[in-house]
C-alpha cells in the first residue's frame, strides 16, 4: 500500500480531494529522514513466477523483522540490525517477541481485508 504512495509522491502527483490511499509515502525513510511509523507491513500470499518464495506475510518494527509463512504456518523472527542477512531464527528464543508481533501482524491483516490463502 505504501508504494503507490511513495511512487506518487515522488512523482509529484497530488490526489483529487475526494481520494484517500490506505498507505503513506515512505520517502522520508529512503533519505534517512525520522519517519513516524510503528511498523511496517509486506503481504505476498502467493508464489512468484519462479515458484522459488514462500508465500507469506511480514512485518519490520524496530529491530525487528517477523515472517509467517502460510504454507507450513511458522514464524520467522530476527533482529535485522544484528544480522542483515536473516541467519539466525529468533522466534523460539525470543517467543514473547515473536508473539507480540504475530498479533500485530494478524491484527494488519484483519483490518486491511487482506487476502489470506486457504487450503483446498
Amino acid at each position: 500500500m505504501d508504494l503507490t504512495a511513495t511512487i506518487l509522491g515522488a512523482a509529484g502527483i497530488s490526489l483529487a480531494k475526494e481520494e484517500t490511499l490506505d498507505g503513506q509515502s515512505i520517502i522520508p525513510l529512503l533519505k534517512g529522514e525520522p519517519f513516524q511509523r510503528d511498523a511496517l507491513y509486506f503481504h505476498y500470499p502467493h508464489f512468484a513466477f519462479h515458484i522459488d518464495n514462500r508465500p507469506g506475510s511480514a512485518m519490520r518494527s524496530g529491530q525487528y523483522k517477523l515472517i509467517m509463512n502460510y504454507d507450513d504456518g511458522s514464524l520467522e523472527l530476527y533482529n535485522v540490525e544484528k544480522d542483515l542477512g536473516e541467519k539466525k531464527n529468533l522466534a523460539a528464543e525470543q517467543p514473547d517477541i515473536a508473539s507480540s508481533m504475530h498479533s500485530k501482524l494478524k491484527a494488519w491483516l484483519t483490518a486491511t481485508k487482506a487476502g489470506i490463502p486457504q487450503p483446498r
